[in-house]
């Protein structure tokens, strides 16, 4: 909400084109930089309404002539909105550009940047070449959302992406687990260290290791798709809110 406030605020210093909804001057801009392949980011993008009447339309989002997304506007008379996407673009130069469509579809503007996304580092270990893996993105929710909602998707939008980067963190984190896992399961061995024991104990650290593996394994595949993961982060937050409720609304006995 912070980010969204600051960019709105940026408008009332910025020129306007008189007499017309449009773009405020360099409003295209990318959520971080540098950007590195495999990453997930937001372009933003900042829609104004200089003019008497309202209007009401989208913001199409392209990639050369791919279609990134398309976000829904309703703009008051001099009013503005801060509108984005989520892109997971691969490395090399592109050439962004939003459209402001009309409800008939007519382009009544469009702005541009150009963005050069940085090749991913060579992993050199095994372990560094999992810890690279990215998450499946939840661009696909986010224009789910803004097709109901393009204030809330709007304002959800940093939000996703911070979930985004902790389901990343969270993934290289149990791929870790799971090569301790498979070395204690003997299913693997670690340079210097033997992956059997003798005894009781090293026949329950193995069913210990294999019950751990399975369960990192699970959690992992729960982080990695955005589809499963986010209904399921929705029905915990709404279960904790009633929950908290049940607790408020419980009689208190003296």
């Amino acid at each position: 909400m912070w980010f969204r406030s600051i960019l709105l605020g940026l408008l009332l210093i910025t020129p306007l084109a008189a007499g017309a909804a449009g773009f405020a001057k360099e409003s295209l801009f990318l959520s971080k930089s540098p950007v590195t392949e495999g990453e997930t980011v937001f372009i933003h993008a900042i829609v104004t309404n200089d003019s008497d009447a309202a209007f009401a339309g989208e913001v199409v989002f392209k990639d050369g002539d791919v279609r990134i997304g398309a976000v829904a506007v309703t703009l008051p008379p001099g009013g503005a909105e801060a509108t984005s996407v989520s892109w997971q673009p691969a490395k090399g130069s592109h050439s962004v550009t939003a459209e402001l469509t009309a409800g008939d579809g007519t382009v009544v503007e469009s702005a541009s940047a150009t963005f050069v996304i940085e090749e991913r580092p060579e992993a050199d270990t095994e372990e560094e070449a999992a810890a690279s893996t990215s998450v499946e993105s939840s661009k696909g929710i986010q224009e789910t959302i803004a097709g109901i909602s393009p204030q809330a998707a709007s304002a959800a939008a940093p939000v996703f992406g911070t979930i985004d980067s902790l389901r990343e963190k969270g993934v290289r984190a149990l791929e870790t687990g799971e090569a301790w896992a498979k070395t204690k399961a003997g299913q693997g061995e670690v340079a210097g260290e033997s992956s059997e024991t003798s005894g009781i104990a090293g026949t329950v650290m193995g069913l210990v290791a294999t019950l751990l593996l399975y369960l990192f394994s699970a959690l992992k595949w729960l982080l990695n798709n955005a589809g499963i993961f986010y209904p399921v982060l929705a029905i915990a937050f709404f279960y904790f809110l009633w929950r908290l409720y049940k607790r408020m609304r419980r009689p208190r006995y003296r």
